[in-house]
C-alpha cells in the first residue's frame, strides 16, 4: 500500500465517521437536518482539499539535464535553466556543487531529467551498470600526461621475441626506451600522433625478468618510468601430427622449421588412391592423439577424417590436444558448417588476398637491405572464434589466425597459405617466430594446469581467475591468505572474483606453485585511471539511446491547495460554532 493510498483511505474513514456522528444528531433531534448536511458538505470539502494540498496533481514540466562532474572535470560556464550539476568524489574539490557518492545516489535525488551528461574523464568502474541505457552524452577533458595503457604478456618464451604496446601522453617529440634488467637499451621507438607505441624484444634466461620501460622528452629528460614484471619461460618442445590432402611449400618449410626446432614431428600426406607420402599412417583414435601436443591439418584432410574422425579428434581436444586448421582452398558449405559448431566462424571477405608483412623483424641484414617484405596470401575470408580471440592480425586489421578454448585443449584456424615466403625472402626468423607463437599458444600444456590470471589489477577493484581448484588461495603482500569461492555460474570455466585491498604483488597458491598478480594502486597511475575511465564511458555514450528532452510530468505546487484548505477550515469552523438558531 502506498502511503497516497495509505491517507486517502484514512481521510474517507474520517468523513464517514463525522457523517455518522451527524445522522445520529439528527436522529436524536438534536441537530436540525439542513445544518447537519452543510457541515457534510463542508468536511467533504475540507478533507478533498487536504488530499490535494498533500498530494497536487501533476504539471507537465520541461525535461533537465542532469550534469555530473566526474574527476578531471574543469570550470564549466554557469549553469543553464533546467540543469542540475552534482559531482562525484575527486571532482572539482572546493566547488560549490552538490556531492553524491555515485551516479544512482545522484539519479534517485534528481529522478526528472531528460538526459545526463558526464562531464571530465569518466565514470568509474562502480557507476558504468548504472548509466547502461540512459540518455548518456560525454564531454572528454585532456588527460593528464603520463602512461595511459600497457599491455605486454604475462610470459615469453626463453629466447622468442615478445612486444610492449601502450599509449603515452607526452610532449611532441618524446621517445620510448625499452631496457633489460641490466638497464642495457634493448629498443627505442617514437610515440605516434595518437600516443601509441610498440618495442620488441628478445626474452633472455628463464625466470622473472624486469624490464624497465622509459619515456623520455625531446631533450632525454626522463618523464616516467614503469617496470615490467615479466616471467620468461623454458621452450617447450610439443610434438606434432601433421595431416595434409596433398604436398604443398608450406606444409615442406613447417617441416623443416618444426626439425631446427627439435620438435617431435609425424607427417602423413594423403595423394589419394591409397597413395600416402611422408611418415608411416597412423589411426585416428585416442591412443594415437594422446600421444601428440597438436594437430596439424588442411581443409582436405579435414574432410577426409569424416564425422566419426572429426568426433574423435574434438574428444582429445577437450581432454588437452591442440588443432590448427590451414584453410588452403574452398571451403564448402558443410566444412563451414562444421567448424561453427567448433567455434569457429568463417564468411566471405571483400579482403585482397595478398599482403606485405610490415615487421621485417629476423631478416638477415643483407636480405633486408636488398629487397622489400615478401607478398603473402591468404584466403578471402573472415575469421572469428566465439569466445576466442586473435593470435595474428594483418596490417589491415583483418584476423589471420585464431583460436578459442575447447575444454582442456585449444583449436584454431589460420588463412595464411604462404608463410614459407618469409623463409625464401631470407626471414627464416620471422618464419620461425610466427609459427613458434602459434604452435605454443595452441599446443597441449604439459603439467599442472595454471589458472588463467588477469591482465590487470587494481586496489580496491574487482578482478577474476578462471582455472581454479577448491581451496585455491590468494596471499597479499602483507602474508594474508584469501581462500577463493568458485562461481558456481561459471560452470568448467571454474572463475572466481577477487577484491585485492592492497597493491603489489599479489600470490595465487596452487598446491606447491604459485601465480603472481601484479595489483596497481590507483593513485599512482592517474593518466592510465583516466584513460581507462575515458574509454569505458565514450563506449556507453556510443551505445546510448538518443537524447529527447520530452516534457514530462511531475506535482504541481501545493500552496493554493493549502491556503483553500485553511481557509475552508476555518469558515468551517466558524460555521460550526454559531448557534443552532443562527444557523
Amino acid at each position: 500500500m502506498t502511503p497516497a493510498t495509505s491517507v486517502l483511505g484514512l481521510l474517507g474513514l474520517a468523513v464517514v465517521l463525522s457523517g455518522a456522528r451527524l445522522a445520529w444528531r439528527v436522529s436524536v433531534k438534536s441537530l436540525p437536518a439542513g445544518v447537519a448536511t452543510l457541515r457534510f458538505i463542508g468536511q467533504c470539502l475540507v478533507a478533498g482539499l487536504l488530499w490535494f494540498a498533500l498530494f497536487p496533481p501533476p504539471v507537465a514540466a520541461p525535461a533537465s539535464t542532469l550534469v555530473v562532474l566526474a574527476p578531471g572535470a574543469g570550470e564549466l560556464p554557469a549553469a543553464q535553466p533546467g540543469e542540475v550539476r552534482v559531482a562525484l568524489p575527486g571532482a572539482m574539490p572546493g566547488a560549490d556543487v552538490e556531492r553524491v557518492p555515485d551516479l544512482g545516489t545522484a539519479l534517485r535525488r534528481h529522478p526528472a531529467f531528460g538526459a545526463v551528461r558526464v562531464h571530465g574523464h569518466g565514470l568509474p568502474a562502480r557507476d558504468l551498470d548504472v548509466a547502461a541505457g540512459l540518455p548518456l552524452a560525454f564531454e572528454p577533458t585532456p588527460l593528464p600526461e603520463g602512461l595511459l595503457s600497457l599491455d605486454l604478456p604475462a610470459t615469453a618464451m626463453q629466447g622468442q621475441s615478445f612486444t610492449v604496446r601502450g599509449r603515452l601522453q607526452v610532449p611532441a617529440g618524446s621517445k620510448v626506451e625499452l631496457r633489460d634488467p641490466r638497464g642495457e637499451i634493448l629498443a627505442t621507438t617514437t610515440p605516434g600522433d595518437d600516443g601509441s607505441f610498440a618495442t620488441t624484444a628478445q626474452a633472455g634466461p628463464a625466470g622473472p625478468t624486469p624490464f624497465s620501460l622509459r619515456w623520455l622528452a625531446a631533450d632525454d629528460t626522463l618523464l616516467g618510468e614503469e617496470i615490467l614484471r615479466l616471467d620468461v619461460t623454458a621452450p617447450a618442445r610439443p610434438r606434432l601430427l601433421a595431416l595434409a590432402g596433398g604436398p604443398g611449400p608450406e606444409l615442406k618449410y613447417i617441416r623443416r622449421w618444426a626439425v631446427d626446432a627439435g620438435l617431435g614431428l609425424h607427417t602423413v600426406i594423403d595423394l589419394g588412391g591409397g597413395v600416402q607420402l611422408g611418415d608411416r599412417p597412423l589411426p585416428i583414435n585416442a591412443a594415437t592423439l594422446a600421444e601428440f601436443d597438436l594437430v596439424l591439418l588442411d581443409e582436405r584432410a579435414w574432410r577426409q577424417l569424416g564425422p566419426a574422425g572429426r568426433g574423435r579428434l574434438r574428444e582429445a581436444v577437450r581432454e588437452g590436444l591442440g588443432l590448427l586448421l590451414r584453410v588452403t582452398g574452398r571451403l564448402t558449405a558443410n566444412d563451414l558448417a562444421t567448424l561453427r559448431e567448433w567455434g569457429l566462424d568463417l564468411e566471405d571477405s571483400e579482403a585482397v588476398r595478398s599482403l606485405r608483412w610490415p615487421d621485417t623483424r629476423g631478416a638477415d641484414a643483407a636480405a633486408a637491405a636488398t629487397n622489400p617484405a615478401p607478398l603473402l596470401s591468404r584466403r578471402p575470408l573472415r575469421l572469428s572464434a566465439r569466445d576466442g580471440r586473435p593470435l595474428h592480425l594483418a596490417p589491415d586489421g583483418e584476423t589471420l589466425v585464431a583460436w578459442r578454448n575447447e575444454g582442456r585443449g585449444r583449436v584454431g584456424a589460420t588463412l595464411l597459405s604462404d608463410s614459407y615466403r618469409w623463409w625464401l625472402s631470407g626471414r627464416q626468423a620471422a618464419f620461425g617466430q610466427h609459427w613458434a607463437t602459434t604452435v605454443q599458444t595452441l599446443a597441449r600444456a604439459h603439467g599442472e594446469n595454471t589458472p588463467a590470471a588477469p591482465d590487470a589489477a587494481w586496489r580496491g577493484e574487482r578482478t577474476m581467475f578462471c582455472g581454479l581448484s577448491e581451496g585455491d588461495q590468494v596471499t597479499d603482500p602483507d602474508g594474508n591468505r584469501i581462500t577463493l569461492a568458485i562461481d558456481p555460474a561459471s560452470g568448467a570455466a571454474a572463475c572466481a572474483g577477487y577484491w585485492p585491498a592492497t597493491a603489489g604483488v599479489h600470490q595465487l597458491r596452487r598446491g606447491v606453485s604459485t601465480l603472481p598478480l601484479f595489483v596497481r594502486d590507483p593513485d599512482d597511475y592517474p593518466a592510465m585511471v583516466a584513460a581507462g575511465r575515458q574509454a569505458a564511458t565514450r563506449a556507453l555514450a556510443a551505445q546510448a539511446p538518443a537524447v529527447e528532452p520530452a516534457p514530462h510530468e511531475q506535482p504541481g505546487p501545493r500552496w493554493p491547495w493549502w491556503l483553500a484548505w485553511l481557509l475552508a477550515s476555518t469558515l468551517l469552523w466558524l460555521y460550526e460554532r454559531r448557534p443552532p438558531s443562527a444557523q
